[in-house]
């Protein structure tokens, strides 16, 4: 089978990627930048203690997802529907995908 759209089938091929780097605030708050995409790759610096959420409210509240160098797939339509909480000047590392 040969593809003509480089996005084609999407579920399989990225039709572009980049990366973000959100370093958390004064009060250990972040939050992704506008970028549409279909799916996000997010990790935090190395053993650091971080939170997501979808509003900066829920991610103060959330349970700490990980903090073991792994990585976390989430399906999502866009960067600024995700909201960080941790530690002032604590890094969260995005890789998304069109």
């Amino acid at each position: 089978m040969e593809y003509m759209d480089n996005a084609t089938p999407s579920e399989i091929v990225s039709g572009g990627f980049d990366t973000e780097v959100i370093t958390l605030d004064s009060d250990g708050l972040g939050k992704g930048s506008d970028q549409p995409c279909r799916v996000a790759y997010i990790w935090p610096e190395d053993t650091k203690n971080v939170r997501l959420g979808n509003s900066a409210a829920n991610a103060v509240a959330a349970p700490i997802l990980w903090n073991d160098g792994s990585y976390l797939k989430l399906p999502i339509s866009n960067t600024d529907k995700l909201f960080f909480n941790g530690t002032a000047a604590d890094k969260v590392y995005i890789l998304w995908r069109t």
